[in-house]
């Protein structure tokens, strides 16, 4: 899918991120793989290439991949040259040379609508990977989607637009996700811009077994840590490594 507007308001609206214990929780998880500071990265659904430039700041070699041209474009300008930036979909790419590790971030596999996306992309990024390189994402959980995300309502008042986001539960494990932005124009007047998009939650057998062709999952941790996850648990991390 492509963002278009919403990709100029994105990091604001993530900026209860903190990118910086996010990248570096997942570089402790690498080293613990072996992967060093100065391996080449792939950063799957880049988006505007904040964990891009983070990891770039390491000394990793980047390339990162997103559906999007205009997070894309933001993205050129947050890394300035430092990370190769390529348009195209998750399940759809190809590198020229395979990478040291790959990276999926802040719920992109969600984004698949269906598990044979999950599959297909999985599958790409095998084949992007060097032998027993090593693969680490995230998930929100399908309790976040029926109890945190649901069918509830978020309002985001910003000096220059506000922005609703309304949620609706389409069942177990779909939410769709529905996104109003009312821009201020110069003439004090407000511009709306609307758009939508779907995610899919997929519990963590699932997964496991989409992986399982592909990846020997090498722990599955609750959110920025080493424990496993609970039943109560909102997002959840793999370490895979390629087969």
């Amino acid at each position: 899918m492509s963002y278009n507007y919403f990709a100029k308001v994105y990091d604001d609206l993530t900026e209860n991120v903190d990118y910086k214990v996010r990248s570096d929780y997942i570089s402790d998880l690498f080293a613990d793989c072996g992967v060093k500071n100065g391996a080449s990265l792939l950063d799957l659904a880049c988006g505007t290439g904040s964990f891009s430039k983070h990891f770039a700041d390491k000394g990793f070699e980047v390339t990162g991949i997103d559906l999007s041209p205009e997070m894309l474009e933001i993205a050129s300008f947050k890394t300035q040259g430092k990370v190769l930036l390529l348009n195209a979909e998750m399940q759809n790419f190809v590198l020229q040379s395979p990478v040291d590790a790959c990276i999926c971030c802040l719920d992109s596999v969600n984004h698949l609508e269906s598990i044979d996306d999950v599959k297909k992309t999985f599958e790409n990024v095998y084949n992007s990977l060097k032998e027993k390189g090593i693969f680490i994402f995230d998930v929100n959980t399908v309790y976040k989607h029926n109890f945190i995300l649901a069918d509830n309502t978020f309002v985001f008042d910003e000096e220059n637009y506000f922005l609703s986001w309304d949620n609706e539960l389409e069942d177990d494990n779909r939410v769709r996700i529905f996104l109003d932005i009312f821009v201020l124009q110069d003439n004090g007047d407000y511009k709306r811009y609307s758009e939508e998009f779907t995610e899919t939650a997929y519990d963590i057998d699932t997964l496991r077994s989409a992986l399982q062709p592909y990846f020997r999952v090498l722990n599955v941790f609750d959110d920025l840590s080493c424990l496993p996850p609970t039943d109560t648990s909102e997002r959840v991390y793999f370490v895979c490594e390629r087969i």
